[in-house]
């Protein structure tokens, strides 16, 4: 794209972004801001109460102290945590340096602070970290210095010279070997005065003013933010100063928006941008700081950080990140403004105030009631004079009617109970969370006490919960990530008392990102004991086992008490206790180990004794343990043997037994045989029966066969 085309979209998109917050978003967070301020609404009635209630500065300002206290308490934020083995001294030394980026080179505190009350009131909090090139000037003279001593001076780059005094002073003639006298040249001394230029970059964090940031309505987040803008007015010396050409600079031209259009409802709405001042270098620009995608020839778009001011581009770079970061107490799925605290309750404000109102009202006439007079009966001044004790004149004791008011406050006031209810339900600030009442301590037991001030706080920790994984997390990885690609260069850094050198070249920008917001992990008090508990234990294992055992060393004992010191509130517990490296602690159990080994001649005694004892005492117990197992031997013997012969007995009643079944069964044999024999015998003799008569009846037949023959001759 051209550079045409690229104002062209630029100029789109900041008046899409910008319409759609001025006509969405910028109402809600004036009303916001304007219920929060207690500004009158614009309904009051003269003569009537105008009193105007705090909902909603009373939730923001009841969440806010607990939200704080979630991410400024002594121990580390944020932790970053390795993500390859090998990598968890720098995942620690990442750790120290992130926080001490965001609490010592920037003021975390009124950073989170500033960034959670614009969150709770206007929807969305914005912050932004980049990497700020600047170098410090320091100013230096120095005074008889000779050429040398000069010229060392004067080396470098960001070295500038002042001002600067050439001194000579005459020097008398002295004799050379020969003895003649020589002209000395005049000693020559320098006296200068020179700025040094010393680096000083680093990553700068600053809250942004929700009105000056823009993104494009479509967007649910600024990761996927196709344009985001800061929206500011900055003078042209201050655009020089940010780098720019100061020609390009004069020649751009005042802007004719207003208040209005820039959507800065925090002015006043008559402040006209482009008002011509005196001094030209102190007219207002409107400055836009864009981030937007342009695409190539290739059909694809990249990230570019345009700036962008007076229709004309003063820088477009390429770029890999967005430097501004968003919270939102209640987000809403896909979209990127949610709602704010002030949003959950100036509704309940505007009633509490006109229910108040209604109750003051009423209390001013039940105090002050009017009263009805008979026409000519009464002196009308004097009833229209209130003063206390003053006296009324009249022609008849019935010419004043008092006109009662009935009180209102008996039934306003459960109402307004239950709007506090209803605001505690909303927003989670009640008075659980600021201080118990003493009506609540009555017939309570500490732990339901307990019970009921950790459910209360249940939609702040979920808030907490939410700041600590959305921006707080993103904003820690941006810094990760700004020093990985910017410092060059190592930095010493005083960490507990002890010079720490820290050089982001020798990083990885690959670490998971852990956000220490102490959530379920107990109070201050519940940690107190858990921690006395280990120390306990801790001391019972050392004086037991020496330091030389395998549970706990002196560095873990020195470690548990500096979180004591910690969770008092102090952060530098090397002011009470000294630093111990794990080498120390080896050498002080090997140490131990020695000391134990060389102990006094007495004691070597005493210990022998008592190891001769011992001795006694388990060979005694090995011998008794012996004499046992051989009485149990002789026992088990016995009835082995017992046994054996009952086995033996039984084998000889079961051949006995064989014997007798064996005879039985050779006379049952022998008798089967005389029973066989005397069957064939029987048998033999029947056959020799049968075949007798088979030859007595063959005889016959034969003899009658003869006798017919004889018969047959005859005839």
């Amino acid at each position: 794209m051209n550079e045409e085309e690229i104002k062209l979209l630029i100029e789109e998109n900041i008046d899409q972004a910008t319409s759609f917050v001025n006509s969405e978003v910028n109402a809600d967070r004036e009303t916001a801001l304007d219920y929060y301020l207690r500004k009158p609404y614009g309904n009051e009635v003269p003569g009537k109460s105008n009193v105007v209630t705090g909902e909603v500065a009373e939730a923001v300002d009841g969440a806010l102290p607990q939200l704080m206290k979630v991410f400024t308490q002594p121990t580390d934020v944020v932790e970053f945590t390795p993500t390859n083995d090998g990598d968890a001294t720098v995942a620690e030394d990442v750790t120290t340096y992130i926080n001490h980026i965001f609490n010592k080179d920037n003021d975390g505190a009124i950073l989170l602070h500033n960034w959670f009350w614009d969150a709770l009131v206007q929807k969305n909090g914005i912050i932004k970290a980049y990497w700020n090139e600047a170098k410090e000037p320091v100013t230096e003279s120095y005074e008889g210095l000779d050429l040398e001593e000069l010229t060392v001076i004067m080396q470098g780059d960001n070295v500038e010279v002042i001002e600067q005094e050439e001194l000579r002073k005459p020097q008398p003639p002295m004799p050379n070997e020969q003895g003649e006298m020589i002209d000395i040249p005049d000693l020559i001394t320098y006296n200068v005065k020179i700025k040094r230029h010393i680096e000083d970059s680093k990553v700068k964090i600053e809250n942004v003013p929700t009105e000056e940031f823009l993104i494009d309505n479509m967007a649910t987040s600024i990761k996927d933010a196709r344009f985001v803008c800061q929206r500011s007015l900055v003078t042209r010396a201050e655009l020089v100063e940010l780098g720019y050409d100061k020609g390009t600079v004069e020649e751009l031209p005042l802007d004719d928006a207003n208040v209005t259009t820039m959507g800065d409802y925090r002015r006043d709405g008559s402040y006209n941008i482009g008002d011509e001042t005196s001094d030209k270098t102190q007219q207002l620009i409107t400055y836009y700081e864009c981030y937007l995608n342009v695409g190539d020839n290739n059909g694809e778009a990249t990230k570019h950080r345009i700036c962008y001011a007076g229709k004309t581009i003063l820088a477009d770079d390429e770029i890999d990140y967005v430097p501004f970061y968003s919270l939102c107490p209640f987000p809403i799925p896909h979209q990127f403004y949610g709602q704010s605290l002030a949003d959950r309750t100036m509704d309940l404000q505007f009633i509490k105030s006109t229910i108040t109102r209604q109750m003051l009202d009423n209390l001013y006439l039940t105090n002050n009631s009017r009263v009805g007079v008979v026409e000519g009966q009464v002196n009308i001044d004097d009833v229209l004079n209130s003063t206390a004790g003053g006296v009324i004149r009249m022609k008849n004791p019935a010419a004043i009617v008092p006109m009662t008011v009935q009180s209102s406050a008996a039934q306003s006031f459960p109402m307004l109970q239950y709007l506090d209810e209803v605001q505690s339900k909303r927003t989670g600030v009640n008075d659980m969370n600021q201080g118990l009442d003493a009506n609540v301590l009555q017939n309570v037991s500490a732990t339901a006490i307990a019970t009921m001030t950790a459910q209360s706080q249940g939609k702040l920790e979920l808030m907490a919960r939410i700041f600590a994984d959305t921006g707080v997390k993103e904003l820690m990885q941006g810094i990760l990530h700004l020093v990985c690609k910017y410092q060059d260069k190592e930095r010493m850094l005083l960490i507990a008392g002890n010079p720490v050198t820290i050089d982001p070249t020798e990083w990885k920008n690959m670490y998971n990102v852990s956000i220490n917001v102490g959530l379920g992990n107990g109070g201050t008090d519940e940690k107190i004991g858990m921690l006395q508990m280990v120390l306990a234990k801790q001391e019972m294992i050392i004086q037991q086992y020496g330091l030389g055992n395998p549970l706990v060393d002196i560095k873990q004992y020195r470690d548990t008490l500096a979180k004591f010191i910690n969770i008092s509130g102090m952060r530098d517990d090397a002011q009470f206790l000294k630093e111990i490296t794990d080498e120390q602690s080896q050498q002080m159990a090997q140490q131990a180990q020695q000391s134990a080994n060389q102990s006094p001649p007495e004691v070597q005694a005493a210990e022998a004794i008592a190891k001769a004892e011992m001795e006694k005492a388990q060979m005694k117990q090995q011998t008794d343990a012996q004499k046992n197992e051989l009485e149990m031997q002789k026992a088990m013997m016995k009835v082995q043997m017992e046994e054996q012969h009952l086995a033996l007995k039984a084998k000889e009643q079961q051949i006995e037994a064989a014997r007798d079944l064996l005879k039985v069964e050779t006379e049952r044999a022998k008798l089967e045989a005389d029973i066989s024999a005397k069957e064939v015998e029987l048998a033999i003799k029947m056959k020799e029966v049968d075949n007798k008569e088979e030859d007595n009846d063959m005889k016959t037949v034969l003899s009658a066969v003869d006798k017919m023959a004889k018969a047959n001759n005859a005839a």
